[in-house]
């Protein structure tokens, strides 16, 4: 019934005395705690904290939770710390996530090559695409990410890796098939074809039509391959990085156009926590991966 996530802030809303500031010590939005702790005061059924009080007043029930706190935690890290020292003794373990979705099926031969040159290292890369994984990185569920999106920079640093083109492909046969580039007006009505992410986390609305009341259809689809097999049978189009278009392009199957007239570009980084920034082995593989990009990106 209460978990670690609950005694951490209960802990949290003791060491700040209030929500919003323990939720940015949490690496959490205010919402999301105020979420998390109403969650358990329901299951508990009865009240935690007395709110709009300064200083913060914990009730009975918030208090047990605090003791406990004090107990719990610091032997839950101690084990920690243990079990990371006896993986040391073999093998180290880094916890790996991508959370820009185009950008998993270039990683993997660099991958292949760095625990070649690492063999004291293990990598576990999550096949899963986490939309928090910065949020996890903090939590110590993570230890490397690579995102397109810088946040919370004040507990992350940022290893730049390369610029990335978005392109918008579309089949032959489509009528904006023979244009170079084209405007946020000539999509607005279209059938996108895109990963599962919420709308206002993908680059297209987020950078192209920001400004525009899109009134098209946005069709969820879990593989990169299955999107540009649906974009060239003309069921849609698609937003997805020049590298990834050009074996279909060259078979004829789509065809490619900017978004604009300049292109939108997106930095692409390897991220882990600030105070891992001087990690040896983190540097290596981020040197890797730069000398291990796509051939578009290595051009552009």
């Amino acid at each position: 019934m209460v978990e670690l996530k609950h005694l951490k802030a209960i802990q949290a809303l003791r060491d700040t005395g209030s929500v919003s500031a323990a939720a940015n010590l949490l690496c959490l939005t205010q919402s999301a705690l105020s979420h998390q702790l109403k969650e358990l005061e329901h299951r508990l059924e009865q009240g935690l904290f007395e709110r709009k009080t300064e200083p913060l007043q914990f009730l009975p029930a918030g208090q047990l939770l605090l003791q406990l706190a004090e107990q719990v935690l610091p032997a839950v890290r101690a084990a920690e710390q243990s079990l990371k020292q006896g993986m040391q003794a073999s093998k180290c373990e880094i916890r790996f996530c991508v959370e820009c979705h185009a950008c998993y099926h270039w990683l993997l031969p660099a991958i292949k090559a760095f625990l070649h040159q690492e063999p004291d290292l293990e990598l576990d890369l999550s096949a899963s695409i986490q939309h928090q994984a910065i949020e996890a990185l903090l939590q110590d569920e993570l230890d490397l990410v690579v995102t397109s999106d810088q946040r919370l920079l004040q507990h992350v640093h940022y290893h730049y890796l390369y610029p990335m083109e978005l392109r918008l492909l579309v089949s032959p046969e489509h009528p904006l098939a023979r244009q170079s580039w084209l405007q946020p007006e000539q999509l607005l009505q279209q059938t996108i074809l895109s990963y599962p992410v919420p709308q206002q986390r993908q680059d297209l609305f987020r950078f192209f039509l920001a400004q525009h009341a899109f009134q098209g259809r946005v069709k969820p689809i879990e593989q990169g391959s299955q999107m540009i097999q649906q974009v060239a049978a003309n069921q849609g189009v698609a937003v997805l990085p020049s590298w990834m278009a050009e074996p279909y392009l060259q078979q004829g199957l789509i065809a490619s156009l900017a978004l604009g007239e300049e292109g939108v570009w997106r930095p692409m980084y390897l991220a882990w926590r600030l105070q891992d920034r001087l990690e040896p082995a983190y540097q290596r593989l981020a040197a890797l991966l730069q000398q291990l990009l796509p051939q578009q990106a290595q051009s552009s």
